[in-house]
């Protein structure tokens, strides 16, 4: 065989002997791993194996990988053996585990080699040792818990809600081993090496002992777990046993009620048997029913018929039995019945009036144990004769005596005459009892022991698996009347989960933890000495360098502050003002000599005087926050001097000794406007828009959920069309407004307008009813030139001319005049409507408002902004007289003789 050395120099035939020790070792390694495992999930606080494999790949190379497969495949191979399943799959599962962590190994040997380089060899410095442990532990680790897992839940061994759990124990115990073991494996493998050889004594005897006794902590805490747990599940059953036994006294003291009712009042009415039982019922949700069951001889059922048809109302009563496709018919001759005569609620139970229990085997059986012993029976499990669906349930049978002795427990069988029966609905006796102990994942089952295994199962509260450590299980008996119950309780993995066993985990992983910090302490303490003149060297010179560089950066924000357009107050450490930029005289008109070297409260007289209110300013320290708090929001300062200025102003603390205090100043004047304009058109845009959608909103739902007529239909369409051209024209106005500010003019075709021919043309397009409102066109004949946009100017008179007759709604006159003074004309439209008053003046023009808020004028109160706008673009104003109950006159003038509008 020739020698055919890998990366590391090791021979082919050393690499065979080589690979079998990996194997085996790390197969130790594992199996040591999950001997330390907490079921559910075997999670282990730490996996050895993991470390190991990476030391190896580091030191031989790549070439011993199919060593890790090997080991991990026959690791995991033997894991799901042992568990009984000895298939085909556990193979596969084995496959894909050994593969996960052969992956898992060469990414670590990848990222440590690619990090630190050569460093891992030595484990000198700091970084690369935390680098390589980082990069080979928690990063690389990822990788087999996430194919593991995967190959589980594939598999079906690891359920969804199990996956995340058990992801993060692989993870945490593969990341631990990595941490722990990696230092110790390279110890040994690069013992003859100068930095390792002194590891040999300062790492590995401090390590093994910290290792014995966070094992020896850990078996402790775990076996202590253990034992809280069992004790834990115990006290469920004790408490569940108990409740389900004092409800089953309830019960038997109530039936025993009920039988000394039968032989007190045997000739009792139904009314008297349903009154005595309502409560009991009421009381007792699980007793499905009670009922009173006579012994009735043959000879005696023709009587026994007739007098419970007049009892019970039914003329057709008889005694039935189910035949053999369970149906219910009249019962057979035999030589006597155990017929249910009152039952109550009767609601549900009518089929069961009449029949005949004892024609039933299992009934049939607890009848003859009753009437043996005189005493209360039980019937084995039963599908209640009540019931439409599958539900488990008991008889509870106590034998009523003629003439019973008083104190003696049993009567003469001679003088059996009834029973008085309870039909128990088990489940829900024990979905009461276990109520009261509200635990989540514990599986409670019971059993009839007295009944063929086939059918001895009363209930099981979930059909979820139990886990797999069966040693948790408890169970014990329970005496029912004259059988016998078995009471089991099964902890589910998810109830294990969520128990409190983390402090074993805790104390295995935290104690790891601390071995492996301590461990990383060892190696960075004796690799240091020889790097610490090096290191103190570095930091001398980077020192240097961070001072040069503050400097220069002293020098830069120095120029910043001059050039910035915000402005920068710096206060000393004694309050003074110690600097103020250009900008701040520019904002406030403070000269710097008037603040600078003086202390705060000049400056906040300064400011105040400027202030708008004065009052509303409490000074500059009111921007600043607590010492050692985060900055506060910025604040808001109104200057009224040099000119009518908002200020956004933000105090800044800092760990200056110089200057620990900076006052930061930036003007939002325009953002203030913007942002007050906005609000204010938003809200009377979203009010306007409202209305008319409401309307349309309304009326459409009622004409798709309700049925009209023909006439109130065509009603609501017309209301709802008149409301959609209603919100048409309220989005035409305002796209009218958005166009001619967002244009600014750039659209405007100025020419030559005859002011006169225009107004007048616009007169002739009203539309309005010549008996209520008479139309004055007061123009002269000669034109009136103009330089103007006809269209936009056509749109202005208009909307005027709309307005005189909307607010003119008792008719009048509407007049249309040539008005012209210096170098101005303009057309002045009148009417003799509502007018305004002073106050309503100051609006007139704004957006959205209206001087008529009746609602019984239509109109979106943008008519006149648009009027406004338009006007100002054209170089022209609007002007408005009005007097409350006289009628209002507006007049567009606008420049005459000039060549063009100023555009904006």
């Amino acid at each position: 065989m020739s020698a055919i050395p890998d990366a590391k120099g090791v021979e082919l035939p050393r690499l065979i002997p080589l690979l079998g020790i990996t194997a085996f070792i790390y197969l130790l390694l594992g199996a040591l791993g999950l001997s330390f495992a907490i079921a559910p999930g075997y999670a282990s606080p730490i996996f050895p194996a993991a470390g190991f494999a990476v030391g190896m790949l580091l030191w031989a190379g790549n070439r011993v990988w199919p060593a890790i497969w090997l080991g991990s495949f026959l690791l995991n191979l033997g894991v799901v053996w042992l568990r009984g399943d000895l298939g085909w799959m556990p193979a596969l599962v084995a496959t894909g585990i050994a593969l996960g962590s052969t992956m898992q190994a060469l990414a670590a040997r990848l990222l440590v080699a690619r990090s630190v380089g050569s460093g891992w060899q030595s484990m000198e410095q700091a970084p690369d040792i935390v680098r390589a442990l980082l990069l080979a532990g928690p990063s690389a680790c990822v990788l087999s818990a996430s194919v593991g897992v995967t190959t589980l839940y594939l598999a079906g061994i690891v359920s969804g809600g199990e996956f995340l759990y058990s992801w993060w124990n692989w993870w945490s115990g593969d990341t631990l081993g990595v941490l722990v073991t990696l230092p110790l494996t390279l110890t040994f493998l690069l013992r003859a090496d100068s930095p390792w050889r002194a590891r040999l004594t300062t790492l590995l005897p401090p390590m093994l002992i910290a290792l014995m006794t966070v094992s020896a902590a850990f078996a402790a805490v775990s076996h202590w777990e253990r034992t809280q747990q069992a004790t834990a599940i115990r006290n469920h059953g004790e408490a569940l046993k108990q409740q389900l036994e004092q409800r089953f006294i309830a019960h038997q003291e109530a039936l025993s009620a009920l039988r000394r009712l039968i032989e007190v009042a045997p000739e009792m009415s139904y009314a008297q048997f349903e009154y005595f039982t309502r409560n009991t019922l009421k009381d007792n949700p699980d007793i499905f029913a009670l009922s009173i069951n006579p012994l009735v001889p043959l000879a005696q059922r023709a009587a026994y018929e007739r007098s419970m048809a007049l009892k019970t109302g039914h003329p057709r009563f008889e005694i039935t039995q189910r035949d053999s496709q369970g149906k219910l018919v009249r019962a057979a001759e035999r030589p006597e019945y155990v017929s249910v005569g009152f039952i109550s609620p009767l609601e549900g139970n009518r089929p069961a009036v009449g029949y005949d229990i004892n024609s039933e085997p299992i009934r049939h059986a607890a009848i003859q144990n009753a009437r043996r012993t005189g005493m209360p029976a039980v019937t084995a499990p039963i599908r209640l004769v009540q019931e439409n669906r599958q539900r488990a349930g008991v008889l509870v049978l106590h034998p009523a005596y003629r003439d019973r002795v008083p104190g003696v427990a049993a009567g003469n069988a001679q003088n059996l005459v009834a029973f008085a029966v309870g039909v128990i609905k088990v489940d829900q006796m024990i979905d009461i009892a276990a109520r009261k102990i509200a635990v989540t994942d514990l599986v409670f089952q019971v059993d009839d022991a007295d009944a063929p295994a086939d059918k001895a199962r009363f209930y099981r509260s979930s059909e979820a698996p139990a886990a797999r450590d069966r040693a948790y299980d408890w169970q014990s008996r329970l005496a029912i009347a004259d059988r016998t119950w078995t009471l089991r309780i099964m902890p589910t993995e998810g109830y294990l989960r969520q128990q409190p066993n983390w402090q074993a985990m805790l104390v295995g992983a935290g104690g790891l933890a601390l071995a492996a910090l301590l461990q990383v302490l060892i190696l960075v303490t004796t690799g240091r000495t020889s790097i610490v003149q090096r290191k103190v060297d570095e930091q001398t010179a980077e020192l240097k360098a961070r001072g040069d560089a503050l400097v220069e950066r002293n020098v830069q924000l120095n120029a910043l502050f001059s050039l910035s357009p915000d402005a920068f107050v710096a206060f000393a450490a004694d309050g003074k003002v110690q600097f103020v930029n250009p900008a701040f005289q520019a904002l406030t008109g403070i000269r710097p000599d008037e603040v600078v070297g003086k202390d705060e409260i000049t400056l906040d007289d300064e400011l105040r005087r400027r202030s708008e209110p004065a009052e509303a300013f409490a000074g500059v320290a009111a921007f600043f926050g607590e010492t050692g708090a985060p900055p506060r929001p910025p604040g808001t300062l109104v200057l009224k001097a040099p000119r009518h200025a908002v200020l956004s102003v933000v105090g800044v603390r800092n760990e200056s000794v110089s200057m620990p205090r900076i006052l930061y100043l930036h003007e939002i004047t325009r953002e203030a406007e913007i942002d007050r304009m906005k609000s204010e058109f938003l809200s009377h845009a979203a009010h306007e828009l409202r209305t008319p959608m409401t309307s349309i909103l309304g009326f459409a739902e009622l004409l798709l959920h309700r049925e009209v007529g023909a006439t109130k239909r065509q009603e609501l369409l017309e209301i709802i069309h008149r409301q959609t051209q209603w919100l048409v024209v309220i989005i035409n106005e305002l796209l009218d407004l958005s166009r001619i500010e967002a244009r600014r003019g750039s659209d405007l075709k100025i020419e030559p307008v005859d002011l006169c021919g225009l107004a007048a043309a616009a007169a002739r397009n009203l539309s309005l009813d010549g008996e209520r409102w008479r139309l004055v066109v007061d123009l002269p004949l000669r034109p009136v030139h103009i330089r103007a946009d006809q269209a936009k100017l056509h749109q202005a008179l208009t909307n005027v001319l709309g307005n005189a007759i909307k607010y003119s709604p008792d008719g009048g006159e509407i007049r249309v005049a040539l008005v012209e003074a210096t170098g101005r004309a303009g057309i002045a439209v009148s009417d003799q409507g509502i007018g305004m008053t002073p106050e309503q003046l100051t609006h007139a023009g704004e957006r959205f408002w209206r001087a008529d808020t009746s609602g019984q004028t239509p109109g979106t109160g943008l008519g006149l902004a648009i009027v406004k706008e338009i006007l100002k673009l054209l170089g022209g104003s609007l002007e408005i007289r009005s007097q409350p109950g006289a009628g209002t006159t507006v007049t567009l003038w606008l420049s005459a003789g000039q060549d063009s509008p100023e555009r904006g």
